[in-house]
């Protein structure tokens, strides 16, 4: 098998399309505002130049196969066998030559490109990410778990936490895979007393709708990285929890103080299902919605 590369087969993958591109088959897909999620089947590629639009994790999730790949600006091809947790990272518009002849599977996270400039201004400064072939991450194995949930449940857990897991990913490649020249800005401090009441009664007026981080941001006039820090800071809880407890906290009083059906408060309260609605309020009042009514109406 010759080792030169054909400069002239170049691809790059747009994530943030519905439609896959020839090279890729998605078994499943979650999308949000700056953030991509799908479980994919890799057709047999003979050798191409392949990068995407959008910043990349990819982590393998089949069988062992070989994998052949020149990084950018490298003049050797490197080969190895990838087995199942193994991961790439790569920058948005940047190919690197791939070759596989197997049909492997793959977990790909593709964060677009303005959502991780915001967090690299913002905490980073400078900092361009490096490509990464055939590495271990534990944090970001870690990160795949809840990923892989949320694509079981169809996103069940909404924008906001979608967006929580795509902002602590961009921070963690920004601070360990990036050429960055300076510390990162460690931000400190809460929200104004002012600014955590808007943010608290636009969640209580909106209860039942799929809020984004973006829309909460816009709402005090910050960033979606600078709010979610200093939310947490003044609360001790991600955007997320926040916005489950008040809708566990509402879902009480209806319990209680009417006679609508289990199901019916779920969705009145945001919840995406009478399952999800279950299992959020199991974990926080170790019981489940029924036995909460029988105990104590």
């Amino acid at each position: 098998m010759s080792d030169r590369v054909p400069i002239n087969q170049i691809e790059l993958i747009d994530f943030s399309a519905e439609s896959p591109p020839n090279r890729l088959v998605y078994t499943e897909r979650l999308a949000h505002d700056g953030i991509s999620v799908t479980r994919c089947l890799l057709h047999p590629n003979p050798g191409a130049l392949i990068g995407s639009m959008q910043h990349t994790v990819i982590i393998h999730e089949s069988e062992p196969f070989h994998l052949e790949w020149q990084l950018p600006d490298a003049k050797t091809i490197e080969k190895r066998q990838i087995i199942t947790d193994d991961l790439h990272i790569n920058a948005a518009e940047r190919p690197l030559f791939l070759r596989w002849q197997s049909s492997p599977k793959a977990l790909i996270i593709a964060l677009e490109q303005t959502f991780v400039e915001q967090v690299a201004r913002e905490a980073f400064e400078d900092a361009p990410l490096r490509t990464m072939v055939a590495i271990r991450d534990p944090v970001i194995e870690g990160m795949a778990v809840a990923w892989r949930q949320e694509l079981a449940d169809h996103g069940s857990r909404g924008k906001l936490y979608a967006e929580h897991l795509g902002l602590a990913l961009a921070v963690h490649l920004l601070r360990t895979y990036s050429d960055r020249t300076n510390l990162p800005n460690i931000m400190t401090g809460g929200l104004s007393s002012r600014r955590l009441r808007q943010i608290t009664e636009f969640i209580g007026a909106h209860l039942d709708e799929n809020i984004s981080l973006n829309v909460l941001a816009k709402v005090v006039g910050l960033s979606p990285h600078h709010l979610s820090d200093a939310f947490k800071t003044s609360t001790g809880q991600s955007p997320h929890q926040y916005l489950i407890d008040q809708r566990i906290r509402r879902a009480k009083e209806l319990l209680l103080g009417s006679d609508k059906s289990v199901t019916e408060i779920a969705l009145e309260v945001g919840f995406a299902s009478h399952s999800h609605f279950t299992e959020q309020f199991r974990k926080r009042c170790k019981i489940t919605p029924t036995w909460y009514r029988r105990e104590r109406g």
